[in-house]
């Protein structure tokens, strides 16, 4: 590229942009000139496109492998391809030529392994850990804990042998907080509140294989060292020396939960651990204005810690971005940290209780949480092969033997789920259990604030949830699913949707279909259809919708549960319009007819699929309907039968 022509081009980041042919052509040209350092956005787009090198060397990353290209040299990218180029050297410049191709990627988004997930290898479901400094509010249910339980039986109705755990937090400073406010120790309390959260989970329904108590087992204490020792062994640990808030009163350091500040990345209120408003993991040396609980400004002293050189491990993050099973805030965040560089993140605190750490000059300090991310993750390894009848150890257990990775978590842990986890598995050689599914939420609020815990701001699931309430609070959670905004939970609306719709459209919807059953009493099975009329094509095209909605909607990539249930109100509706509408038409004469046979069965057709699209969101509530017609085995293989000829028993007067 001449000199001269860098007076047409358009400087931006490094790179001078030049486009001999308008990007609106059917093809798209465009020479690049990369000063030495720079590089594009990652990105991806519907077009294929196709780089040559004209001059110099550069480094292209694709779908997070990296390649170097040199003068001469082409490459084609595929559409949905994730990539950037990074100049080498001076006097980089090549061409790219892009253009729209229909047939490859239509064949591209219809053979993604988002419709076709691995069903051949175990699935394992890991929502964050809970922590026992207390009870669970609804705000914890309505996150990951409840849905969890949702994506396993989903799941299992898809046919994936299928594990759920559950579990606390190992060692987190806001437990001893508690313990000392209740005048216990750490694990005294951590158990006390670990009983009291296991019992919410049951009013909630939920029903894990694996639970993680916080006391520290034999084993579990091996699996950390056992981590610890493979990342020292390939460079990924360093010892660091910062200036560490410290009490002078106390004669303490101040880390984690003990100590406030304003949040070096956002600006808003953080503690020494992960701040709440961005979901930044936040070195308590790095706060702006650090306070003990107390609001008490500190000193600050020299603290010797042991860190993971996360910015080691920056491919194997670019590869894990790349993945086309990111959510958009979880590809983004991600992204984000790549973009502004990745820090180096504490593993070892003078914390009260924990692992302890038995490195020369580090005695007196615990592994943090972060150093329990993973090693808590291989332990539900080991116990899911222990309930296989299997007794192995995490690293002899390889490649496609290693179950998928589900992960659900709040926005506000976001860098240990996206980061941590998945490059230290990357680290251990484990790519094959990075997560292939991620399902972050939102925060939901309590008639406008956050739930608190420590401000007891809340609704404890063990003091409001009952037999009575637990299906229709479950329906209504999964309804206002905090997947994308903030959502605010009122009592009052919950209460007034479980009279209105959960025991009164619901009952009455009951009803009406019993009555299109009701002619048949006599017939231990619904007879064969006979006669249509143009409402009974309505109805049949309506429930073939819902059913096709269902089935997208319950994607373990992308459950999108607020839409599965907000249909399944207007299928209800649907439903009573039809049976009420069969029932103001009957006639003494038409008691037998052909069209009652066509109506029965188009009813029984959606009674099923709807049961079908509940059972993983109110499975007590579909086991009574699935009786009804002795269904045994409910999946969803349950929507391809064809209903209109199969045989089904008459639930007349059981429904």
């Amino acid at each position: 590229m001449r000199d001269e022509s860098l007076s047409n081009a358009l400087l931006e980041q490094g790179i001078y942009r030049i486009n001999p042919v308008p990007e609106a052509s059917d093809i798209s040209i465009r020479i690049l000139k990369l000063t030495p350092g720079s590089s594009t956005e990652r990105h991806n787009h519907t077009e294929v496109e196709f780089w040559t090198v004209i001059s110099g060397t550069v480094r292209v990353y694709l779908d997070g492998k990296d390649i170097i290209l040199q003068a001469g040299d082409s490459i084609r990218v595929e559409p949905l391809c994730r990539h950037r180029i990074e100049a080498l050297q001076e006097n980089a410049v090549m061409q790219t030529v892009w253009w729209h191709h229909r047939e490859i990627f239509e064949r591209l988004t219809t053979e993604d392994a988002l419709l076709s997930p691995n069903s051949a290898r175990p699935l394992l479901i890991v929502p964050a850990m809970l922590t026992p400094n207390g009870g669970m509010h609804l705000g914890h249910a309505a996150g990951p804990f409840m849905v969890a339980d949702v994506l396993t039986r989903t799941a299992r109705m898809s046919g994936r042998e299928t594990y759920q755990v559950q579990g606390t937090h190992g060692h987190l400073e806001h437990i001893q907080i508690a313990a000392v406010n209740a005048g216990t120790d750490y694990y005294s309390l951590a158990e006390t509140n670990t009983r009291r959260l296991k019992h919410s989970l049951r009013l909630l329904g939920v029903e894990q294989d694996i639970f993680l108590e916080t006391r520290p087992t034999t084993r579990s204490d091996a699996i950390v060292y056992e981590v610890l020792e493979k990342l020292m062994a390939d460079g990924l640990i360093v010892e660091r020396t910062h200036n560490v808030p410290y009490d002078p009163e106390t004669l303490q350091f101040c880390v984690d939960a003990f100590v406030h500040g304003e949040c070096p990345y956002c600006g808003g209120e953080s503690s020494g651990t992960e701040c709440e408003g961005c979901g930044a993991l936040v070195l308590d040396a790095e706060l702006i204005n650090p306070v003990n609980l107390r609001g008490a400004p500190l000193e600050h002293r020299p603290l010797k810690r042991l860190f993971l050189r996360l910015n080691a491990l920056e491919n194997e993050l670019e590869r894990f971005a790349a993945s086309t099973s990111l959510p958009a805030f979880a590809k983004l965040f991600v992204e984000s940290w790549l973009s502004r560089g990745l820090p180096e993140v504490c593993l070892t605190n003078p914390n009260s209780a924990g692992v302890p750490v038995h490195i020369a000059g580090l005695e007196n300090l615990k592994f943090t949480v972060p150093m329990e991310y993973v090693p808590r993750h291989l332990l539900a390894i080991e116990q899911m092969c222990a309930l296989q009848g299997e007794t192995r150890l995490w690293y002899e257990i390889t490649g496609d033997e290693l179950p998928e990775l589900a992960i659900l978590f709040g926005v506000d842990n976001a860098f240990g789920r996206l980061l941590v986890i998945p490059a230290v598995l990357a680290a251990l050689g484990m790519r094959e259990f990075m997560p292939a599914y991620v399902i972050p939420n939102q925060m939901m609020l309590l008639e406008g604030q956050k739930f608190s815990t420590s401000r007891n701001h809340a609704i404890w699931v063990d003091e409001y949830v009952t037999a009575e309430n637990a299906e229709a609070l479950r329906f209504y959670l999964c309804r206002n699913r905090t997947h994308r905004n903030e959502v605010d939970f009122h009592r009052s609306e919950f209460e007034r949707f479980n009279m209105e719709f959960w025991s009164g459209q619901l009952p009455a919807m009951l009803d009406a279909v019993n009555g299109v059953f009701k002619p048949f009493v006599e017939n231990k099975n619904l007879p064969g259809p006979g006669q249509w009329c143009a409402d009974c094509h309505s109805f049949f095209a309506a429930t073939s919708l819902f059913i096709a909605t269902i089935k997208q909607s319950y994607s373990l990539y992308m459950p999108d549960i607020r839409k599965i249930t907000r249909n399944v109100e207007t299928f209800v509706d649907e439903i009573t319009t039809f049976c009420l509408d069969s029932a103001l038409q009957q006639k003494p004469a038409f008691t037998h007819s052909a069209l009652n046979r066509t109506r029965a069965r188009l009813a029984a057709r959606a009674l099923i699929s709807l049961a079908t699209a509940l059972n993983p969101i109110t499975p007590e509530f579909t086991q009574g309907l699935y009786e009804k017609f002795d269904i045994q085995n409910p999946s969803f293989a349950l929507f391809s039968i064809d209903w209109m000829s199969a045989e089904i028993i008459n639930p007349v007067g059981n429904i």
